[in-house]
């Protein structure tokens, strides 16, 4: 019992861990979403440094052109006199320290000669002595390069060459001006997270904007599995699509499709079990009446046990044919993955010498015309029910001493290829109101049989893909090339289409 609940428990455990439908429309659009948000985030993030740079940048032009300007020659020597109101200049936005340097403004100076003597300004800033160069966007000769302060933290430069007039002529000091990066990567960092907590503020209510639209974009969903629990087991009718989207459609088509299957199978089901119950109740009697016959002495023994073996035999050829027609309704996935190839010609021939002592036993001329070989790409056992069928029932209505025979040959359908196997015999032959009913389970001819025979065939036939047909050998048109004496006879022609067949 402990093991029993817990299998039953087992799937409704796991459905909650599996993703709704729901759920995973929003993964499906959240991931996009978020995907272009840490985009534009680092998109944001470049552009917010690279504006930062070239806005920084400028001001370090300015702060050195500004220094340039107030370097005077003053008795014979250069001088660097910086008033208390220009440092204003290297202070405007920028004299937050920015964590690493409390209290300090990032912007340093430094002014030295072309060998790197300093003039004025920060000493410990290092010299710049590269050359100056040769063509520069700016007017005056400018060059920004990276280094470090003298306490190790990056800094961004910018080297102007600046002419001083002199009793000696033209004179050059380079101007250098520098500034911490962190200030200008702090800037770009604040810019980022603005614009994430905008983008993700507006990502979430997106989200919850989804989630209500496909909440309500899911309720005819949601209406559906309602009306499919609240149906009986026996209410197979198809489902209404009036108030079902039209991509639910083919998924609403495809079930009732399925019902329908399943009505169909559940009637075949019923009919199997009404006609097999109607025809082995008859059977079951009469054996028992032969047994207590036999019992009381009313016949004797060995006479009822003669009746009583003819019964059984009859018995068991009903048991078998019920049970084939039952089995002739074959899902058409499970026929096409149990085709072989099979040889037509030699089918034939062990159908013939299963049935020879019947043969025999009436003295028939048996005739078998038929092309070696013929292959055919299909269901061998359905071929075979259908030709033991065909070829019993032909024995059972040709007289003694007549003839009957079987014919393989090409189809003379022009528009379709394939084999026909024709069974005919010698016998009196089918009256029309028969022939119109001649398909129908528990129709006869007027044989031993119980008219399931031809039923059984004509569905192997469907389920093969073919048709089968019975006439009277004797009507306009017919082949009669096997007649004797004028016999009428009748014959059954099974039409297999060609599909992957070939004949030597």
């Amino acid at each position: 019992m402990t093991q029993s609940t817990e299998s039953t428990d087992a799937p409704q455990a796991a459905a909650p861990s599996a993703f709704s439908l729901r759920r995973r429309l929003l993964i499906w659009m959240a991931v996009p979403l978020l995907v272009f948000v840490v985009f534009d985030a680092w998109l944001s993030y470049r552009t917010a440094l690279s504006t930062t740079q070239t806005a920084y940048d400028r001001l370090l032009v300015t702060a050195a052109h500004a220094l340039g300007d107030m370097i005077r020659l003053e008795r014979g020597e250069l001088q660097v006199t910086l008033p208390h109101t220009a440092l204003e200049l290297y202070s405007t936005d920028v004299r937050t320290d920015l964590r690493e340097q409390p209290g300090r403004s990032p912007l340093l100076y430094r002014v030295n000669f072309l060998n790197g003597d300093f003039l004025a300004g920060d000493a410990a800033i290092p010299a710049y002595t590269g050359l100056p160069p040769v063509n520069n966007a700016y007017a005056s000769r400018l060059q920004f390069y990276d280094g470090q302060m003298a306490d190790g933290e990056p800094a961004r430069f910018v080297a102007l060459w600046q002419p001083v007039e002199s009793a000696e002529g033209m004179r050059y000091v380079v101007v250098q001006v520098g500034e911490y990066v962190s200030y200008r990567y702090a800037i770009s960092r604040s810019i980022l997270w603005n614009t994430l907590a905008r983008q993700f503020g507006l990502l979430l209510l997106l989200l919850m904007a989804m989630w209500i639209v496909a909440t309500w974009a899911l309720r005819p969903l949601r209406v559906l599995a309602r009306s499919v629990e609240q149906r009986s087991p026996e209410d197979l009718k198809p489902l209404s699509a009036a108030a079902t989207p039209e991509e639910v459609g083919p998924l609403l088509s495809a079930f009732n499709g399925l019902l329908a299957r399943v009505d169909d199978a559940r009637q075949r089901q019923q009919r199997f079990v009404a006609d097999a119950s109607h025809q082995l109740r008859t059977p079951l009697a009469v054996l028992q009446l032969h047994a207590e016959a036999g019992l009381q002495g009313d016949v004797p023994a060995p006479e009822a046990l003669r009746s009583i073996a003819d019964t059984t035999v009859r018995t068991s050829r009903v048991v078998h044919q019920l049970l084939m027609w039952n089995r002739a309704h074959v899902d058409s996935h499970e026929l096409a993955h149990s085709a072989q190839a099979v040889d037509l010609h030699a089918l034939m021939q062990e159908v013939a010498v299963e049935l020879s002592p019947l043969l025999a036993r009436k003295q028939l001329d048996f005739s078998l015309d038929a092309p070696q070989p013929a292959v055919w790409t299909g269901q061998r056992w359905m071929v075979e029910e259908v030709l033991k069928n065909l070829l019993t029932n032909a024995i059972q209505h040709t007289p003694p001493r007549l003839e009957l025979g079987m014919r393989l040959r090409r189809s003379t359908l022009a528009a379709q290829d394939g084999w026909e196997l024709e069974v005919w015999d010698s016998g009196t032959g089918l009256s029309p109101e028969v022939v119109a009913r001649l398909f129908e389970p528990f129709i006869t001819g007027g044989g031993k049989g119980v008219g399931l025979g031809l039923a059984i065939c004509r569905d192997l036939a469907l389920a093969l893909g073919g048709t089968l047909g019975v006439r009277n050998r004797a009507e306009p048109g017919s082949d009669d090339s096997g007649e004797k004496n004028g016999a009428q006879g009748v014959s059954a022609t099974l039409f297999l289409p060609q599909g992957d067949a070939s004949a030597g």
